[in-house]
């Protein structure tokens, strides 16, 4: 039986949002996310072509790789799709776009207020490298 990307979609989106051990997502140059899960690489970007714009998640593995892409809307603004599915997908990536983002943003936040104790733990490491392992 093969797994949807509706179900994948949905399992990295509460995986995102567990409250204990939540998936941990990085940005990168460009504005796109990833985040490692079980030795795969996840990356969450906008992907822009010709007449579409819209959310792509990718999975990749050494040479293997898979794409989920936001579905495109078959209405002038967006909101209409092929099908009910369809329309699950669009709002799951979406949502899981915005958690993304929150959860990268507040670790930006929680950095900035710890900035001080962070740059002295940093240059205590650098100046004295054998005094954490006493």
């Amino acid at each position: 039986m093969a797994v949807s990307d509706l179900y994948v979609a949905q399992f990295l989106l509460e995986a995102t949002q567990a409250a204990q051990a939540p998936l941990e997502w990085q940005v990168e140059e460009g504005g796109s996310y990833f985040a490692h899960l079980n030795g795969v690489r996840l990356s969450l970007f906008h992907s822009r072509t010709m007449g579409w714009s819209g959310l792509c998640l990718s999975f990749s593995r050494g040479d293997e790789i898979a794409y989920i892409e936001e579905p495109r809307s078959v209405a002038l603004f967006g909101r209409k799709f092929r099908n009910e599915d369809d329309q699950r997908l669009a709002m799951a990536l979406k949502d899981l776009s915005r958690s993304v983002s929150a959860q990268c943003h507040a670790r930006k936040l929680r950095a900035w207020d710890l900035r001080d104790s962070i740059r002295e733990s940093l240059y205590r490491r650098i100046l004295f490298p054998d005094a954490d392992r006493r």
